[in-house]
Formats: C-alpha cells, structure tokens, sequence
C-alpha cells in the first residue's frame, strides 16, 4: 500500500532531539525527509556513544564513527549542509522552502525570524506550507533556554515522581523531548489534512512546557491538593491498594488492582482469605494501604518474582516484572512485532549487522516504510539543491568555496 505521507516533502532545520525525533516520525510514515545541517558536524553528530563503520563501537569520536543517537533520529533523512547564519545560505533555504510541504524548526522563538526564516517570510512564497515550530515553552513566550529535565521540573511532572520522602526526580528518559515529538507529528499531519480542504498551510505552534503540563494535568491535580494526597506517591497509589511495585526473591513485580473481584480471587488463589475479610472492598483497601503492602511484600520478598508475577496473572490483576530494558525488548511480542531494527551505519557493509539496534515508528501499517540508513554530513547537498532550487554546477562551486555549503 501507499505509504500515509507518500508525496509530502518535509524541510527539517532542527536538531537535538524533539525536532529530529518528529520529522523520524514523518519520514518512517512516508514522507521525503531533507534535513539540514551546519557545513560543520553538529552536536547531535558528536554526541557518544559512536558506531564504527565496520562494527563495533567507540566511547570517543573517531574517523568514520558515527553518533548512535543520530544514527536512530537521521534513518530515512537525506543530508544537506547549508549554513545559515549566511546570507546566501538563507536564500537556499527559501528556494528550497518553496518546494515543500513541510517546515519544522527547533530553535528559540525569533531565531529563524533573525535569518528571514520566519513563518511569514516562508508562507508568503508557498501558502500551502505548514510551518512547525516546536520550542521550549512557545512561540511568544519569554525567550529562555530549554532542556528536558528543566522542563520536567517547571511543568510539575519532576514534583510528582518520586517517593514521598525523597527529593522530586526527573524521568529516566528524555520524556519531555520524546512526547513533544509526537504531538508535533501529530499537529503536522492535521495541518496537512486541513490543507488539503483549504489549500492553505498553517502554523503549527508545539511548546515542551504545554505538553508535559497536559500530561499532569490528565487527572484533577487541584482536587487531590484538596484532598490532602501526597504530590509523590512512589510506585503506590493513594487511591486503591495493592498497587504498587514488591520486592521480591530476586527481583521486582508491579501490579495494579483496581476491582474487588480481582482481589478476592488474588486472596483465595494465595490463601489470604483472612487479608479478603478485613479489606473487602477499594475503599478499606485504600484505607488500609499501607498495611496490604507490607502483607504482599511479606509474601512476595520469599518467592521468585515469575511466581508472584504468575499468581497476580491467575487473578487476572495487570501485573509485570521490573525488566531492564536489555531484558525488555526480548519479549516475545516485541520481538515478534519487529519493533528494534538494526542501527546501520552508512559505510557499513550491508551484509553485516551492526550490533546495535534502535526502535521503528511504533505503528504499524499494511505497508511498511523502509528506511534508508542516516547519510554522512552533506551528502545529498548538491542532489537536492539541484533538484529544488535549480542550483547549477557553477553556483554550487561557488557556494562551497564559500563556505556556505558542504
């Protein structure tokens, strides 16, 4: 089948991760993909750990190594290196701009509008284009740098992980890169349905600060302030019991119980019929937390944790051992789903694996979207300023001497 974003041509000036991230997403749904670089490799290019070309890996950069995370983010993405910050750099991306359907930028708000890239310099030559903007806190906002963590700290999500006791903790991955890529995938494709109804592009305007702050904001924060529940709760929750993550023998299982008939059959299927007469519904269960988790930890810290995780399974209770993710991405569905391909290098020999694996687009399609390996820096320059922008042999020499592009 036709691929969901066959035709569309995207211009990808962002870098780091949530930019690159979103326009992965794009270009594994079908999408043309042109993502341009700095004639100097750029942080996201000499960020370890790096892959070498004839397999394995290194901690530090050296010939021929490329950066793994980039190897993940660049898959499909044709490489053209422009710079800029120069004049004549910025005429190249507007040739280029007029010929595609997509725009997404990362930079701080005002910087593209500095290089005459802004979204009204760009729609006033190509009205059907739709301009992604994604950025630390949007578009207007006051100008101040952005990161992950710190925006998991400034939306409330920090203050909400952790354990009561302890200090606020930030998510062991980069969640607030990763959501802001998808919803700005997902801003991209309405603002692509939308034109073709209008023929008009738009503004798609995607802020890190507003999207970990919806994810807070998915339960009533100010009534359990009200109700005087704790801002971190750990792995329990102040609602029900038992959900929580137990110690067990020789690992972890977390489980969640959220019906009386999925505890009653948990304490007859152990032979806790006494812990099922005084806690028999959610609300003594909630009640009484605190004392059903030293119960189960009890029972579970003596047992293997496949057999807790088995007895929590026979009670039909949502319940999962703690998996590193090494461990976690052999499971069988995953491994069946096929959902890590193989990280190539693109010197690599193509006969030979890597070694090293990286996930696909999480969807899966009738038709699947091969993807290219990422390409070295500037490798499709003269291509596609050929193809776009009309750029002949003359002017693309001179634009080299120059510095302008590689």
């Amino acid at each position: 089948m036709t691929a969901p974003l066959s035709g569309v041509r995207v211009l990808d000036v962002s870098r780091f991760v949530s930019g690159p991230l979103c326009t992965f997403f794009l270009a594994s749904l079908g999408a043309e993909v042109i993502a341009v670089e700095a004639p100097e490799p750029s942080p996201s290019r000499r960020l370890g750990p790096f892959a070498l070309p004839g397999g394995g890996a290194a901690a530090e950069m050296a010939p021929g190594a490329v950066a793994m995370p980039f190897l993940k983010r660049a898959r499909g993405k044709r490489s053209v290196a422009v710079d800029i910050r120069a004049p004549e750099g910025q005429d190249v991306l507007r040739a280029l701009a007029r010929r595609c359907d997509v725009f997404v930028d990362n930079s701080s708000p005002g910087v593209m509008a500095r290089f005459g890239l802004a979204y009204d310099d760009l729609v006033a030559e190509n009205a059907g284009l739709v301009y992604c903007a994604i950025s630390g806190y949007g578009q207007g906002a006051p100008d101040r740098p952005a990161m992950d963590n710190i925006v998991q700290a400034m939306s409330g999500l920090m203050a909400r992980t952790g354990f009561p006791d302890g200090p606020p903790l930030r998510s062991g991955i980069t969640v607030a890169d990763h959501t802001t890529a998808v919803f700005a995938a997902l801003g991209v494709v309405a603002a692509l349905r939308g034109r073709d109804a209008t023929g008009r592009g738009g503004l798609v305007d995607v802020s890190m600060l507003d999207v970990l702050t919806a994810l807070v904001w998915d339960e009533a924060v100010d009534h359990y302030a009200q109700a005087g529940l704790p801002v971190r709760t750990g792995n329990a929750d102040a609602r029900g019991a038992p959900i929580n993550t137990y110690r067990c023998a020789d690992g972890w299982v977390s489980v969640t119980c959220t019906s009386d008939v999925q505890w009653e059959r948990f304490c007859r299927g152990i032979g806790r019929d006494d812990l099922l007469a005084r806690f028999p519904d959610q609300r003594a269960r909630a009640r009484g937390a605190a004392e059903i988790d030293r119960e189960i930890e009890a029972w579970a810290s003596a047992r293997p944790a496949a057999e807790v995780e088995a007895a929590f399974l026979a009670a039909n209770l949502p319940a999962g051992r703690v998996r590193d993710p090494l461990e976690a991405v052999e499971d069988p569905a995953v491994v069946a789903r096929g959902l890590m391909e193989d990280l190539r290098h693109p010197d690599a020999p193509a006969d030979r694996p890597s070694g090293y694996r990286g996930p696909r687009l999480p969807i899966l399609f009738d038709g699947r979207v091969p993807l290219a390996p990422a390409e070295p820096l500037g490798a499709s320059t003269d291509a596609v300023l050929r193809e776009l922008a009309g750029y002949g042999p003359g002017a693309l020499a001179r634009l080299r001497r120059a510095g302008v592009i590689r």
